[in-house]
C-alpha cells in the first residue's frame, strides 16, 4: 500500500509571505503569458537599437559607451538560457504557494520516489506556484530594467576617436611629368575662368596623382575655397554611395541611407548653397549629375547679395567622352612620357648601382622602358619588378617576355590595356613564388577601391583557400600569412615615388569598440589595430582634414598600411583579367563586389566560374538552382549583403564542389539541413547573422576545416555538431553570449585529427577558467575574452601561474580580452618555471574595470605583447607596469577618470630607453596632469594622440625627439597652445608635427 509522507517542518512566516506574494501576483499562467509578451517588446528594441547603430556606422560614428554597455548586458542576461528556464516555469505541483509543502515522497514496497504532481518532473527545482509566480517576477523585473535603460539610450552613437593622420613634407621634387598640368589647371581655376574641369587619359597615366597635387594646392597653400572634398567615383559606382561619401568627408549627418537620391541631394545642396567648394571627383566613369552632389547655385539671387559662392569640380575618367557628357568647361588629356621624362621615371625607381654596374643591364632596361610606351605605372611597375635582379640574362628574359606579341594576342586585350598588363604580369610573374601570387589575386576578390582588414579578412581568406595550409596551430598560419604579407610589400614597397596617394592614417577605435559588444607594394598597405594608412580622404569620424603630403605608394600593387591594404584599381583590373578565363588559363573567377546589385547575375554568367564574390551589395534573395548547375565554383562570396535572410536549400546542391563559402554579416536567421550536401567544404563562415541554431546534419561536414560563429544568436546546438567535425581546425565563437553548457559538451568531446585553435567568450570565474584547462590536448585557446562582474566568485588577483592558467589556457593565446569585472587590483603573475606562458599573447585588452585601481606584474615575462587598449576604468591611477614590456608597440588609454599621471614610477631602470612604443593614444582622461615625473626617452615613437585631457600641460621629451621617428602629434588646438615648454624653441621645432 502506498503511502505519503509530508514534510511538515513548516515555517509559519515564509508560508504566510509565499501566500501573500501568491495573491498579490496573481496566477502563474497569466504571468508567464506576460512576460513571453515583454520579452518580444524587449527583443524588438534590441533590434531597433542595432539598426540604429548600422545606420549610424554609415556615417562615420560609434555606439556610445552607454549602448555598448546595453548591448553587452543584454548578451549576457540572453545567454541564461531563458527560453528553457521560460519552459521550467510552466511545471506547477499545485501545492501550496510556498516551498514548505514542495516535495512529496511516494513510497511502495520500500521504495522511495521524488515525483511531482502532473510531469513526472522531479521536484529539486522547487516548482510550485509560488516559486513560479516569484520567478516571473524577477525576470519581469529584468525585462523592466533593460528596456528602462533602453529607453533612455539616447544618442546611440557618437563620433569616434581621432583618426591619426600622418603629415609629411611634401617631395621637393614633383612628379615627373606633372608640373604643366598643375600649373595650366590651377591657373585656369584661379582665373574663374570655368567651374568644371575634365582631367582624362589612360589607366595608369597619372590621372590621380594629378587630382592629389591639386587637392594639396588648395588644402595648403590657399584660402579660396571654404571646402575641398574628395571623393572616389569607381566603376560601377551609384550615386548614393558618392552622395554618402560626401556628406562623410564634410561631417554632415543629415543624411540617411533610407534617403532617394533627390532626398540626399537637397540635403547636401542646403548645407553647401552658401560655401565655397571643390569637389575633386577621382576615376569617374559614366556622367553624373553634380546638382544630386550638392554642387548647384541657388535660383534666384537677392538685390544687393553677393555674387553666388563658387562651386569648383574638377574630375578624372578615362573617357574623352565622359568629359563631353560631364560638359567640362576644360578638357585636358594626360598623356604619355616622351622617351627623356620615361627612362628618368625608370631610373628614379630603379637600383642605380644595378643599372651601372654593367653596361647591357643598361642597354636593355634602355629597351624595356621604351617598351612601356611612356605609360608611368607601367614603367614604375617594370621598374621595381627589376629591383634587385643583377643578372643580364635575368633582364633579357624580362625583355623578351614583354614583347612576345602572341602572349598578349592570345588575352584578347583592349589596346589600351595592354602595355599596363605587359607591366602587370612582369611584375606578377617576378614575385616569389605561386603562393605569394595567389595571395595577390585573391585582393581582387574585394571591391574597387576596397580597405581589407589583412587580420579579420585577407590572411583568413588565404588560409580558407588553401593557400596557408602547413601549419600545426592558427597562430603558425598567421605568422604565414604576415610573411606573404610581407613578401608582396618588398615586391614592389618603393613603387609609387611618381604616383602616389597621399595617404591618411585611420584609427581603428570602431572596431575596437565594437568588440566590447562581444568584438603592400602590388598591395597598397593600410596598420595595426591603432591606426591604417588610407588613400587621401578625409577623416570619416572627427571629419577633420588630416591629409598625408608626400606623394607615395598608390603605383605599388598594393597600398599598405598595416593593418588595412588595398589594391590600386588599375592592378585589380589587371588581375581579374588574368583570372577572368580571357587569356586560356584554368581559372575563371566572377567579381560583382560593392556594386549595389541587388539581385545575382544570370546564372550564364557563371555558370562554368571557379570563384565567386558579391559581397556588399544590396542581394536580399538567393534563386532555386538546379543540381550542379556550377560544376566548378569552389569559392562563394556573399558578405554583407544586409537584406538576405534565407537560404534556398537547393543552393548547396547546385555546387557540389565548394571548398569556401562566406555568407557572414548578412541576417540570415536559419541554415538549411541540405548543407550537409557541400562534402568538400572546408571553409564556413556564418558570422554577424540571426542564426539560432544549426541542422542536427552539421557534423557530416567531414572536411570542414575553418568555422566562424562569431556574433550570432546560436542558443543551442545538435549533439556532435561540432565534435565530430574530424578535420576542423580553427572555430570562432567569440562575441556569442558567454559560453553555454552544450559549448563545453561539444569542445570538450572534440574527436578531431588536428589542433584546433577556439576563440571563445567566457563568464570569468574560476570554474570556467578551470574547464578551459581541463578541455583535450587537442585543443587549445586562440582568443580569449573574460567577461563577468560577480566579485564573490573571482580570486583579488588572477596569477598567470596557477593550474587555472594551464598550458590550455595560455601557451598559444594571442589575444586576451578582460571585460566588466569586479576587481580592485589585477596582479599578472607567473609561478616558477611558468616565465614562459603566454609567450604568444600581442594584444591585451581592458574594458569596464570599474573597480581596477591598480595594475602590476610579477616574473611574467610577456615578450610578445604588441598591444595594449585600457578603456573605461574610472579608478586606475597608473600604467607604470607598461615600462617593463619590451615589445610594446601600441598603448591606448581611454576613460580612466582618476588617472592622474600615467607613469608614477619609473624606476632605476633604463627600460623606457629601450621602449618600442610607436604610437599613444590618450582620451578623455580629465585628471591627467602629466606623463611622469621626469623626461622619458621613447626612441621608437611615431604618433603621439590626446584628446579631451585637459590638465596634461606638459610632455615627457624635449627636441630630442625630433632626432628618432615623431611623424604626427594629434590634438585640440587649446591644449597644444596651453602648453609648458622649458624652451620656446621646443615648441617651434615640434609645431609643423601638430595637427
Amino acid at each position: 500500500m502506498a503511502c505519503i509522507k509530508l514534510n511538515l517542518n513548516v515555517d509559519v512566516n515564509s508560508c504566510l509571505s509565499g501566500l501573500k506574494a501568491t495573491l498579490r501576483l496573481g496566477r502563474p499562467k497569466s504571468g508567464i503569458k506576460k512576460l513571453k509578451k515583454e520579452m518580444k517588446i524587449l527583443k524588438v528594441k534590441r533590434d531597433d537599437i542595432k539598426n540604429r547603430i548600422d545606420q549610424a556606422e554609415l556615417e562615420g560614428r560609434i555606439p556610445t559607451n552607454q549602448v555598448s554597455h546595453w548591448l553587452w548586458t543584454w548578451r549576457r542576461w540572453k545567454a541564461k538560457k531563458i527560453e528553457r528556464k521560460k519552459k521550467s516555469l510552466f511545471r506547477s505541483s499545485g501545492c501550496f504557494s510556498c516551498h514548505c509543502f514542495n516535495q512529496t515522497q511516494t513510497q511502495t514496497g520500500g521504495t522511495s520516489q521524488t515525483q511531482q504532481a502532473g510531469d513526472q518532473v522531479p521536484i529539486r527545482e522547487s516548482s510550485n506556484c509560488c516559486s513560479i509566480i516569484l520567478r516571473v517576477a524577477k525576470k519581469l523585473g529584468e525585462v523592466k530594467e533593460l528596456m528602462d535603460r533602453a529607453d533612455r539610450l539616447d544618442p546611440v552613437a557618437t563620433v569616434g576617436p581621432s583618426e591619426p593622420a600622418v603629415m609629411l613634407p611634401i617631395s621637393h621634387r614633383s612628379p615627373v611629368g606633372i608640373e604643366s598640368y598643375e600649373e595650366d589647371i590651377v591657373g585656369y581655376v584661379d582665373g574663374g575662368k570655368g567651374d568644371i574641369i575634365g582631367i582624362y587619359g589612360m589607366g595608369g597615366v597619372g590621372k590621380t596623382t594629378m587630382l592629389t597635387r591639386i587637392q594639396q594646392h588648395y588644402l595648403l597653400k590657399h584660402t579660396i575655397f571654404d571646402r575641398v572634398i574628395w571623393v572616389v567615383a569607381s566603376k560601377d559606382c551609384q550615386l548614393k554611395r558618392l552622395q554618402m561619401d560626401i556628406a562623410k568627408s564634410l561631417g554632415l549627418k543629415t543624411l540617411q541611407e533610407s534617403d532617394d537620391e533627390r532626398t540626399c541631394g537637397d540635403k547636401l545642396f542646403t548645407f553647401l548653397k552658401s560655401r565655397n567648394c571643390l569637389l575633386l571627383l577621382d576615376d569617374i566613369w559614366e556622367h553624373l549629375d553634380l546638382q544630386l552632389l550638392g554642387m548647384a547655385h541657388s535660383a534666384t539671387t537677392e538685390r544687393g547679395q553677393q555674387q553666388q559662392p563658387r562651386k569648383t569640380v574638377v574630375f578624372t575618367t578615362r573617357s574623352e567622352g565622359v568629359c563631353v557628357q560631364m560638359e567640362a568647361e576644360k578638357k585636358i588629356k594626360v598623356k604619355c612620357l616622351d622617351p627623356v621624362q620615361a627612362w628618368q621615371l625608370f631610373e628614379e625607381n630603379s637600383e642605380g648601382d644595378v643599372l651601372n654596374s654593367d653596361a647591357g643591364i643598361k642597354f636593355v632596361a634602355e629597351k624595356l622602358a621604351k617598351e612601356c610606351a611612356g605609360l608611368p605605372l607601367a614603367l614604375v611597375t617594370v621598374a621595381r619588378a627589376m629591383s634587385g635582379k643583377k643578372s643580364w640574362e635575368v633582364w633579357d628574359a624580362a625583355l623578351r617576355q614583354i614583347r612576345d606579341e602572341h602572349q598578349w594576342k592570345t588575352v584578347c586585350l583592349p589596346e589600351d590595356s595592354v602595355v599596363m598588363y605587359k607591366a602587370f604580369k612582369l611584375s606578377y610573374d617576378s614575385l616569389e613564388n605561386d603562393s605569394i601570387r595567389e595571395c595577390l589575386l585573391c585582393c581582387a576578390l574585394w571591391p574597387e577601391d576596397f580597405k581589407i582588414d589583412q587580420f579579420s579578412r585577407l590572411i583568413p581568406c588565404w588560409i580558407g583557400c588553401g593557400i596557408i595550409c602547413e601549419f600545426n596551430v592558427i597562430n603558425e598560419a598567421f605568422a604565414k600569412g604576415c610573411s606573404h604579407l610581407e613578401a608582396l610589400k618588398t615586391a614592389s614597397v618603393e613603387i609609387g615615388k611618381y604616383f602616389g596617394r597621399a595617404l591618411e592614417e585611420k584609427n581603428v577605435w570602431t572596431i575596437f569598440a565594437r568588440t566590447i559588444l562581444g568584438t603592400p607594394s602590388l598591395l597598397e598597405r593600410k596598420t595595426d589595430e591603432n591606426f591604417a594608412y588610407q588613400p587621401l580622404i578625409c577623416n570619416i569620424f572627427t571629419m577633420r582634414f588630416h591629409y598625408i603630403d608626400q606623394i607615395k605608394d598608390s603605383a605599388s600593387l598594393l597600398e599598405h598600411s598595416a593593418d588595412f591594404i588595398k589594391m590600386h584599381d588599375v592592378i585589380r583590373d589587371m588581375a581579374l583579367l588574368m583570372v577572368s578565363g580571357s587569356d586560356g588559363n584554368k581559372r575563371k573567377w566572377i567579381v560583382k563586389a560593392g556594386i549595389g546589385m541587388s539581385d545575382l547575375p544570370r546564372q550564364e554568367e557563371w555558370q562554368e566560374a571557379e570563384r565567386a564574390s558579391f559581397m556588399n551589395n544590396r542581394i536580399t534573395s538567393l534563386p532555386d538552382y538546379g543540381a550542379s548547375t556550377f560544376p566548378k565554383l569552389s569559392m562563394l562570396i556573399i558578405h554583407h549583403n544586409k537584406g538576405l535572410k534565407t537560404i534556398p536549400p537547393s543552393l548547396f546542391a547546385s555546387m557540389p564542389r565548394l571548398v569556401y563559402l562566406d555568407l557572414s554579416d548578412c541576417r540570415i536567421t536559419k541554415l538549411p539541413k541540405e548543407i550537409c550536401s557541400l562534402t568538400e567544404l572546408q571553409y564556413l563562415n556564418l558570422s554577424d547573422n540571426h542564426i539560432t541554431g544549426l541542422p542536427a546534419e552539421f557534423g557530416c561536414l567531414g572536411k570542414l576545416e575553418y568555422l566562424f560563429l562569431m556574433n550570432t544568436d546560436l542558443q543551442i546546438v545538435p549533439n556532435g555538431a561540432i565534435s565530430n567535425l574530424s578535420m576542423l581546425k580553427w572555430l570562432d565563437i567569440k562575441e556569442n553570449p558567454l559560453a553555454l553548457e552544450w559549448w563545453w559538451d561539444e569542445l570538450k568531446c572534440f574527436k578531431g585529427r588536428h589542433q584546433l585553435s577556439v576563440a571563445i567568450s567566457i563568464n570569468a570565474t574560476i570554474d570556467n577558467i578551470e574547464r578551459l584547462n581541463m578541455l583535450p590536448p587537442n585543443v587549445s585557446i586562440w582568443h580569449l575574452t573574460l567577461a563577468g562582474e560577480n566579485i564573490s566568485k573571482l580570486p583579488n588577483n588572477y596569477d598567470l601561474g596557477t593550474t587555472q592558467w594551464g598550458c590550455r589556457v595560455s601557451d598559444k593565446l594571442e589575444s586576451l580580452y578582460i571585460v566588466n569585472l569586479g576587481l580592485d587590483r589585477l596582479v599578472l603573475a607567473a609561478g616558477e618555471g611558468r616565465e614562459s606562458s603566454f609567450g604568444c599573447l600581442k594584444l591585451l585588452y581592458f574594458t569596464e574595470l570599474k573597480l581596477l585601481e591598480d595594475i602590476s606584474l610579477n616574473r611574467v615575462r610577456l615578450h610578445n605583447l604588441r598591444k595594449i587598449y585600457i578603456f573605461d576604468c574610472p579608478m586606475l591611477k597608473d600604467v607604470s607596469w607598461v615600462l617593463q614590456l619590451p615589445c610594446l608597440n601600441s598603448l591606448s588609454i581611454v576613460n580612466c577618470g582618476k588617472m592622474e599621471e600615467l607613469i608614477s614610477d619609473v624606476g632605476n631602470s633604463n627600460s623606457i630607453s629601450s621602449s618600442s612604443i610607436q604610437h599613444l593614444f590618450l582620451g578623455n582622461i580629465p585628471n591627467l596632469n602629466r606623463i611622469a615625473n621626469r623626461s622619458l626617452h621613447f626612441p621608437y615613437l611615431e604618433f603621439i594622440d590626446v584628446i579631451d585631457c585637459p590638465k596634461l600641460k606638459k610632455l615627457p621629451f624635449g627636441i630630442e625627439i625630433l632626432k628618432n621617428k615623431l611623424k604626427r602629434i594629434d590634438g585640440e588646438d587649446d591644449w597644444w597652445n596651453n602648453l609648458d615648454w622649458d624652451d620656446e624653441t621646443i615648441k617651434d621645432s615640434l609645431t609643423p608635427y601638430f595637427r
